[in-house]
């Protein structure tokens, strides 16, 4: 399994501020109705949860997808950070376990599947964006903490709770 670098974390905190960025309606907009607004986020939310839930994964094809683009990311981000700006760059502290079970890597496959047949559906952009900043931001400490750790444990009981229910 990859450990994520700080180039794959400044990555995934590049395509977060670009959505961001691209989102933002404004302050006033956002006081008279939040609502709308904040749920504009909610694709490029989910997807951020897929990209976390698939560098989880450590095998098979998914594992491989994870790795390979946690890979990308940590080359890209590490070979901007060395060429682009003269910084040093090392292993992101965070977790290098994945924390799924049987049943969560059974509802990853699902969600994933999701996120795949809806590629084309809306913002593509900002789901591509979701998912890759969610591939170089699920395992860093921080946030794995706060993010993944519930949306790992919420695969896990769907899982359980989906497979105990088809068997």
């Amino acid at each position: 399994m990859i450990t994520p670098t700080l180039g794959a974390v400044l990555f995934g905190l590049i395509f977060l501020v670009w959505e961001i960025a691209i989102w933002y309606p404004g302050l006033k907009a956002l006081q008279s109705q939040p609502l709308p607004h904040v749920g504009d986020l909610l694709p490029f939310l989910l997807c951020w949860g897929i990209g976390a839930l698939t560098v989880m994964v450590v095998g098979g094809l998914v594992g491989w997808l994870g790795d390979t683009a946690l890979w990308g990311l940590n080359t890209f981000g590490d070979g901007i950070l060395i060429l682009g700006v003269g910084a040093r760059t090392g292993t992101a502290p965070g977790s290098t376990s994945a924390p799924l079970t049987e049943g969560g890597l059974f509802m990853t496959v699902l969600v994933l599947a999701a996120f795949i047949a809806r590629r084309r559906r809306g913002a593509t952009g900002s789901k591509w964006r979701g998912w890759l900043s969610g591939v170089g931001l699920g395992l860093t400490g921080s946030i794995a903490r706060y993010a993944a750790v519930p949306l790992a444990s919420a695969a896990n009981l769907a899982g359980v709770w989906l497979t105990g229910m088809i068997r």
